[in-house]
């Protein structure tokens, strides 16, 4: 079972499904995200975002951060001697991003939306956790963290395809929705091979963020492949808001 620092458990993380009805909008990323702390340890040391529980939902946006660390404090049975705690200030960008970069721009609500992954489990890098967390955590017999290493872009594509392929197929007819959105190169990959269609390379020219038609299971649906928001380079951040204010013109 893979497990957080402090010891939780990382679940299987369900998609977000639209407030009623069928969806206006079909959101696919690669990975969920986490709740995330910045821990100082009562040596001084800092982990400035260490992932240490499920975040709520998918495509969440931070916004209760404070009451969840809090919660998981409870949850873990928090000990003084063990340093102090506040939430990450990362937590929720993701969600907060595609709110307002993605949906905003077309005109869309979270609550109009079927969020999900390509993988519905977290993934880390090691040495981040292991660093930090191992150490401390063997000086004082507490649990141990397990969480899986992030695969590279084609090992995650391969076997979203092979592990959820079935899955995805499932939400995007049950969704009902008229469009796609994928964020990420990954993302578009697993959707292109979902759907039978050429594969779309992002690239932040004047083709980000054109649709395409594909086709599932006779249902013709609009693909628009972004960025993912993790990625800040500054290049596609520039591409990637020249797109969303063509969106609202």
């Amino acid at each position: 079972m893979s497990r957080y620092p402090f010891g939780l458990p990382a679940t299987r993380r369900p998609p977000r499904r639209p407030a009623s009805g069928a969806a206006a909008l079909f959101v696919l990323g690669i990975y969920p995200s986490a709740l995330h702390i910045r821990w100082q340890r009562p040596d001084g040391v800092v982990a400035g975002a260490l992932a240490v529980a499920d975040e709520p939902t998918v495509f969440w946006d931070g916004e209760d951060a404070g009451k969840r660390v809090s919660r998981w404090k409870d949850e873990v049975g928090w000990l003084p001697g063990w340093g102090s705690v506040n939430p990450a200030g990362g937590n929720g960008s993701s969600g907060r991003h595609v709110t307002d970069h993605v949906l905003t721009p077309l005109r869309l609500a979270p609550g109009d939306v079927h969020f999900t992954d390509c993988l519905p489990t977290y993934f880390t890098k090691p040495a981040k956790t292991a660093d930090v967390y191992g150490p401390f955590a063997a000086e004082r017999d507490l649990p141990c963290a397990e969480l899986p290493t992030r695969p590279s872009p084609s090992q995650l594509v391969s076997r979203a395809i092979a592990e959820e392929g079935v899955e995805l197929r499932k939400q995007l007819l049950e969704a009902d929705a008229p469009a796609v959105v994928t964020l990420g190169q990954e993302s578009a990959d697993v959707l292109a091979v979902l759907t039978g269609a050429d594969r779309v390379v992002l690239t932040p020219d004047e083709t980000y963020g054109r649709e395409h038609e594909v086709t599932l299971d006779d249902r013709k649906l609009s693909w628009i492949a972004l960025v993912h928001p993790g990625n800040r380079g500054e290049v596609w951040r520039r591409r990637h808001l020249e797109w969303a204010a063509a969106q609202r013109s």
